[in-house]
């Protein structure tokens, strides 16, 4: 299973000949709506993308960004968009076709190609907002969307995995409704996966985070961990 981080909380994961799309942040509209300017390019373009699924945390415009899931659906209209209420919503304002949404509110399992995705709860300032448990391979992936650390969360994403975590995506900017690097620490010394990887941060000057302060409080306590470049890819 090879996984490309794209940007902010944006990945491809490719297994078994399926693309899996999360959350891709490529245009300017944030900086169009809220003023914050990015200081990075997406890596890839549409056409690179080839997706046969898009999943998407939340309708926030750094994760359902309504310019490139518009040319994606354009480009690939029978790629699968799926998501929790709040980007169905926006889905059908979008005039999406109907027939690729799938709904996954927190707590919800599908089969996406070779991926089993549940939604994990999320505490973010989009109510609906959730993060995903994968599996695929045998091997089990958290990705944390977009949330902050409450004293349930360990627990009911633990509730959720079929089996020992082998790596770990987690925000750190701790800003805007995020955990900050300490709080993502708690997390994943809870969680103890075989590797955590930190995400969400590099994008606006305003609204961002060191990984290597996470990176460093998850060596000093022996927590295998991973930085990734933009556009890198990690084989699990």
């Amino acid at each position: 299973m090879k996984i490309t981080w794209l940007g902010q909380s944006g990945f491809l994961i490719e297994s078994a000949g399926h693309r899996l799309l999360i959350d891709p942040f490529m245009s300017d509209i944030v900086e169009q709506k809220q003023g914050l300017k990015r200081l990075r390019a997406f890596p890839l373009s549409i056409a690179e993308l080839r997706p046969n699924t898009v999943f998407i945390t939340h309708n926030h415009l750094d994760h359902f960004d309504p310019i490139a899931l518009l040319h994606i659906h354009q480009m690939y209209p029978e790629a699968r968009i799926a998501g929790p209420e709040s980007v169905m919503q926006k889905a059908r304002e979008m005039n999406f076709n109907e027939a690729v949404l799938v709904s996954m509110p927190k707590g919800r399992l599908s089969k996406l190609g070779p991926f089993t995705l549940r939604s994990t709860p999320a505490y973010h300032s989009d109510p609906y907002a959730v993060g995903c448990v994968l599996e695929a391979e045998g091997k089990i992936i958290y990705m944390s969307g977009d949330t902050l650390l409450t004293d349930t969360l360990v627990e009911e994403v633990t509730r959720l995995c079929p089996q020992p975590v082998d790596v770990a995506f987690i925000v750190i900017n701790g800003r805007l409704g995020n955990m900050n690097s300490t709080e993502a620490l708690h997390v994943v010394s809870q969680l103890k996966p075989a590797l955590s990887i930190p995400m969400h941060y590099g994008m606006f000057a305003e609204n961002t985070a060191d990984p290597y302060v996470f990176a460093k409080a998850c060596d000093e306590i022996g927590l295998a961990n991973k930085v990734l470049t933009l556009g890198e890819a990690y084989v699990v």
